[in-house]
């Protein structure tokens, strides 16, 4: 039996699936199961046991080279679609709903077709009040597979494994608390500021290992914000998916904004101190237990990239550093010395 999943970005929408992934082959055990995702997003599957064939469009390639090399880009989408359909799927998913994403599904050579969103033809299911976790479980519900636990999960290899150990080894030999700032989403309006966390670094007085993650693009910001003899350390662009997932795997707590670490340490069961502003957590925010969402004051949840309000401007430092606090002691360390 052949199952197609369809999900392609951003990395947190596509980290969100992985319980989904996880929910099909516990129904269908002896599928064989073929995910169709993006390339900036493939290596949140490269190890998971669940999924046993990839078909990776390179959508970055696509918006990149589109004008100026507009053959070779044909040549890669018509070669998806070739992938698509060069095999017969019993069931086909398309959890993400978008029309980049849809085209696929019905292009799919499948008996039944399941989609996100409300598209003509398919079987479809459509909430957006739902936390998007919740939305995907009605579309497998929609089905009518048994869905009961569609937690995330992040599975990584030996060799991040070792890579992980020796890092932790040359920036930690002390074992402190290991802290874990990602300053930067894909959206300036989520992003609370920089030199924020680089006060809390500050205030935490060296009882803690406090790591800064992100991606290249970010690297140079962050080494120019923090002082010369802070202790922090700039992992930024430093680490690979993979590696990133296993470092948060062993992190004691992260304060992040709406992005993909964040919902890689829920992933992964470590606490999350959430900062919100123009998105509602009710809909992207942390799933599990354990965590602490701080929103931002008077902030409308506009969800919106280009506002220019910038409400997380008002978020306070000592908001977020008692929330912090509170969550190391909650989470068995010894808290901060404030």
């Amino acid at each position: 039996m052949n199952i197609l999943v369809i999900k392609q970005t951003s990395l947190g929408d596509v980290l969100h699936s992985t319980g989904h992934i996880r929910t099909i082959k516990e129904n269908f055990p002896d599928c064989r199961l073929t995910l169709l995702t993006a390339a900036a997003s493939a290596d949140i599957y490269r190890h998971n046991p669940w999924v046993d064939d990839i078909i990776v469009l390179d959508l970055s390639r696509i918006k990149r080279q589109w004008r100026r090399r507009l053959a070779p880009t044909v040549r890669h989408i018509a070669g998806v679609f070739s992938r698509v359909r060069a095999r017969r799927f019993a069931l086909a998913f398309d959890l993400q709903g978008l029309a980049r994403s849809v085209v696929f599904l019905y292009a799919a050579r499948a008996d039944q077709k399941y989609v996100k969103g409300r598209w003509p033809g398919l079987a479809r299911f459509r909430n957006p009040a739902l936390h998007a976790i919740a939305e995907m479980d009605g579309v497998l519900g929609r089905a009518r597979l048994s869905v009961t636990d569609t937690s995330m999960e992040l599975f990584t290899g030996e060799a991040q494994r070792r890579h992980i150990d020796e890092l932790l080894a040359r920036i930690n030999p002390g074992g402190k608390p290991l802290l874990l700032f990602s300053p930067f989403s894909r959206w300036k309006s989520k992003d609370w500021p920089l030199h924020r966390y680089v006060e809390l670094v500050a205030r935490l007085g060296g009882s803690c290992c406090v790591v800064f993650t992100g991606a290249a693009q970010w690297r140079q910001r962050i080494a120019d914000a923090l002082p010369a003899d802070c202790p922090a350390v700039n992992l930024a662009g430093r680490l690979s998916l993979p590696q990133f997932a296993e470092l948060v795997g062993r992190a004691n707590l992260m304060v992040s904004g709406d992005s993909f670490p964040m919902h890689a340490a829920c992933a992964q069961n470590i606490p999350v101190v959430a900062l919100f502003g123009p998105t509602d957590e009710s809909k992207t925010g942390p799933a599990g237990g354990g965590h602490q969402v701080i929103r931002a004051p008077d902030c409308a949840r506009c969800d919106r990239p280009d506002c220019r309000r910038r409400c997380l401007g008002r978020l306070s430092i000592e908001a977020v550093f008692s929330a912090l606090d509170a969550k190391l002691k909650e989470t068995g360390e010894t808290g901060t010395s404030g």
